[in-house]
């Protein structure tokens, strides 16, 4: 019987990891100045293509964290519901969804890591993004829009307490257009609600008025009545400052939202053809003198006077000033408000 050596190509062949696998042990070397041990650092049981992690297979590290689920090309991808060991020794369920390169996207459920928070809801690249309900440990509930790992966009907010509040939120904060219903605990229900503007999670300017009597119960009946408003055109005035904050505000809401909340795909791509119709060269961005031929592009008219306000409520005033297309679309929106 002869035997021989193996070529580079055979032996990295036998090497090569694809398809199921047993339990494969991941080790470095410690201690180096003691001659140097080998610890293990992470095991991997499952499916493996081209030397990586792929179809489904589980992942344990040292430190206890552990993950079962789908893979593709060496990163979390598909199904799969993560663990981490907790001071106490017991492992914790963390997020059990979607993947996708890595983060969680898709759908899935977190449960916040050093909280009692629980989310159920959408994800985009490792944050929540989209529609979801997140359940805060001391009890209120918070259901709707989300961008950014932060409420944001229309959302419903239950408080523990009884409170309700229905409107537009920005980076988790309220702003815009809310309505807060009060509870009062003594008659079981809502008594008063507040209706109005709402600046950096602040009640700015609205109307404050009493619910109707509420026929399951029947302590409603007997309201605490609101002091009469002894004002001359009461709704005019109102009308008056809530139209005044919204456009001091305009210009801190449109920074503060994407583009893709203010605008369509379809108008986007208008705004971005006009800019690069205005910009022939390329250069980036665009002079104060060429906004009025950019928005006749898209159809917009807006007089120099317009065009003059909204310039300087983004803090851009002056002849010399540069305009590149996230400005260009910002005064664009601020021209043409979405109520």
């Amino acid at each position: 019987m002869t035997s021989r050596l193996l070529s580079t190509s055979e032996q990295e062949a036998l090497a090569s990891r694809t398809g199921a696998r047993r339990t494969v042990f991941f080790t470095k070397m410690v201690g180096k100045d003691n001659g140097g041990t080998y610890a293990r650092t992470h095991q991997y049981l499952g499916e493996w293509k081209d030397n990586k992690w792929e179809g489904k297979g589980t992942l344990e590290k040292a430190d206890g964290e552990r993950y079962v689920g789908e893979w593709l090309a060496g990163k979390r991808h598909g199904a799969g519901t993560l663990w981490k060991r907790q001071p106490d020794g017991s492992l914790r369920k963390i997020y059990t969804g979607q993947w996708k390169q890595g983060l969680m996207s898709g759908r899935g459920t977190l449960n916040v890591e050093g909280s009692k928070d629980v989310y159920i809801g959408e994800w985009l690249n490792g944050q929540r993004s989209g529609v979801g309900i997140c359940t805060y440990g001391n009890g209120d509930v918070y259901e709707g829009e989300w961008l950014a790992d932060k409420r944001h966009g229309f959302g419903v907010y239950d408080y523990k307490a009884g409170d309700h509040f229905e409107g537009l939120w920005v980076e988790d904060k309220k702003e815009g257009k809310g309505v807060h219903f009060y509870y009062q605990a003594e008659k079981r229900a809502h008594t008063k609600r507040y209706d109005g503007e709402w600046v950096d999670d602040v009640p700015k300017c609205g109307a404050y008025t009493e619910m109707d009597p509420d026929p399951l119960a029947p302590a409603t009946q007997v309201p605490d009545p609101i002091p009469n408003v002894e004002l001359v055109d009461a709704e005019g005035v109102l009308a008056q400052r809530l139209a005044e904050i919204r456009s001091e505000r305009a210009a801190v809401r449109t920074k503060r939202i994407s583009l893709e909340e203010h605008f369509t795909p379809e108008e986007l791509d208008a705004l971005h053809l006009a800019f690069s119709r205005t910009d022939p060269d390329q250069l980036g961005a665009i002079g104060a003198e060429q906004l009025a031929s950019a928005f006749g592009q898209v159809g917009m008219a807006p007089t120099p006077e317009e065009i003059a306000s909204v310039v300087a409520q983004l803090g851009k005033a002056g002849s010399d000033a540069t305009f590149v297309f996230a400005e260009f679309a910002q005064l664009a929106d601020m021209l043409s408000p979405v109520e």
